[in-house]
């Protein structure tokens, strides 16, 4: 039987549904080589309940500054990677204001 598309297993599969299986997202960027792995639950938090590729649109490579380079997979930590798996975590969301101003005449 053949296997489905990575792409199009990422498109039906959801954040809920990698937290209940405890799978972590694995994101790296292919230019510059880095790894990053987040939990399920965090990325919720940060991008509501949304399916693996539109998560993937919204992040950008912190070394190299790309966004066309990422790739995503799904990780199922094993017993052996427990205490040495890196993993990052959402500590805090910040939100700014930034003022925007136009001219306009005194009338």
């Amino acid at each position: 039987m053949p296997e489905i598309h990575p792409f199009k297993r990422l498109r039906a599969w959801t954040l809920l549904a990698a937290r209940d299986q405890g799978q972590l997202i694995s994101i790296t960027c292919d230019y510059c080589r880095v790894t990053h792995r987040y939990f399920a639950t965090d990325l919720i938090e940060l991008c509501g309940n949304v399916t693996l590729d539109k998560v993937l649109r919204r992040f950008r490579c912190e070394r190299c500054g790309k966004k066309n380079y990422l790739n995503m997979t799904l990780h199922v930590p094993h017993g052996s990677e427990f205490g040495d798996l890196p993993i990052r975590r959402l500590r805090e969301v910040r939100t700014t204001r930034l003022p925007v101003w136009c001219d306009d005449l005194l009338r």
